[in-house]
């Protein structure tokens, strides 16, 4: 493991894949890139509410929604892997909607030379992923290195 690449979402960091990664990036001792990746209707819904209490607490909110998902990119870092000697570089990327999810991960890991992948999946139906699409699955067809998966 020379480029690892861990991906997280605002709305479920996955702690314990974030960690995890983090842990067998210490221990190879390479770098670890954290990737956060926000579809717009994600970041209108939070950062209506970031604003709501940025309002009352008389500052002022006004991120984008790159700047948004880098932020929470950071956030896991130092809640998640501030305890292990490692380097990481956060990166945030914000989609249109769900279907450009896996894009923007394929993106990133192709900018960064990266020979894995560390990501969430969900539990579907075939029908629901004929449907919807499934992120991790698009990621595991198109990817020719590794990807490691936690299944919610």
């Amino acid at each position: 493991m020379d480029h690892p690449l861990v991906v997280t979402d605002p709305s479920d960091r996955s702690p314990e894949l974030i960690r995890e990664a983090g842990e067998l990036a210490a221990d190879a001792g390479v770098p670890l890139r954290v990737l956060t990746v926000v579809s717009r209707d994600e970041f209108e819904a939070d950062s209506e509410v970031l604003g709501k209490i940025a309002e009352t607490e008389g500052t002022g909110y006004s991120l984008s929604a790159s700047e948004y998902a880098e932020e929470v990119a950071q956030t896991a870092v130092s809640d998640l892997l501030s305890e292990f000697d490692l380097e990481t570089e956060t990166i945030g990327r914000a989609v249109e909607g769900d279907r450009e999810r896996a894009d923007a991960i394929l993106e990133v890991a192709a900018e960064h030379d990266c020979d894995y992948i560390f990501l969430v999946g969900r539990r579907r139906s075939p029908t629901g992923k004929v449907l919807f699409g499934d992120t991790a699955q698009k990621v595991i067809l198109n990817f020719d290195d590794y990807v490691v998966t936690l299944t919610e």
